[in-house]
């Protein structure tokens, strides 16, 4: 946590450690989902970037793909 500089929004740690899966379906077949980012397998500046968009089918299920926790500003925590 906060290895990096922050971004243009003030937050840090945005991009890199694993894929992340989004509810957005990748095609009109309803097959596969949207994974957002890369993970820390992936290398290179053009592989990491927070708006870099792959394919994955839903029931995958690997050491670098995962999601992120989202706490809405101004709400409780549960």
């Amino acid at each position: 946590m906060g290895s990096f500089t922050w971004n243009r929004h003030g937050l840090y740690d945005m991009g890199g450690n694993v894929w992340e899966w989004c509810e957005d379906w990748y095609d009109n077949g309803w097959k596969y989902r949207v994974l957002r980012g890369a993970s820390w397998g992936n290398c290179g500046p053009r592989l990491l970037l927070s708006s870099r968009r792959c394919i994955g089918s839903p029931d995958v299920r690997l050491g670098d793909i995962g999601f992120r926790c989202v706490l809405v500003c101004g709400s409780a925590a549960r």
